[in-house]
């Protein structure tokens, strides 16, 4: 858990590295090139360091939270679930699949909120939803589904902040 803490620590400071580079770039090329090719190939370079660095960061993050989550699953005596994590501006959103006709919703979900309330990553969570299917089969339907749902949800919430600020 330090160790993934860490990395992210160090990936979140490494990428503002890319400024640097980036503008090393650009003085080293500006003599062979000229001024433009330099900036733009610098601004290039720099910008896709950073955007490299924090993309690894979000997908060492996923990773972490999903393992931790699925060891705690397994624990629980629910050892097939699928994950799905997307990182937004407000937080993650966590999905699980938890495969099996046998599966106690409830149960999962209870493990779940007690592992992401006592983990270190709890801040970072948004929105978490968890969904029983019989088979790997139903997850894409249920993906679909689960968006549709999500999206009307936030469209919700979009529109009360609208009305608390207005009145």
């Amino acid at each position: 858990m330090e160790k993934v803490k860490k990395t992210i620590r160090l990936l979140g400071r490494l990428k503002w590295l890319g400024l640097v580079l980036g503008g090393i770039m650009c003085f080293l090329i500006q003599p062979r090139l000229g001024n433009i090719w330099s900036v733009v190939l610098g601004t290039a370079a720099g910008i896709g360091f950073m955007f490299i660095c924090e993309n690894e960061r979000k997908n060492v993050l996923c990773d972490h939270v999903a393992d931790d989550l699925h060891s705690a699953l397994e624990a629980g005596g629910y050892g097939d679930a699928a994950f799905e994590i997307k990182v937004m501006k407000p937080g993650m959103i966590i999905r699980i699949y938890a495969i099996g006709e046998d599966v106690d919703a409830a149960r999962c979900n209870d493990i779940v909120v007690k592992k992401i309330a006592g983990s270190w990553y709890k801040e970072r969570v948004w929105i978490t939803q968890l969904v029983t299917v019989d088979s790997e089969e139903e997850i894409e339907s249920t993906r679909k589904a689960l968006d549709e749902e999500l999206l009307s949800d936030l469209k919700k919430m979009k529109d009360e902040q609208r009305n608390n600020r207005r009145g």
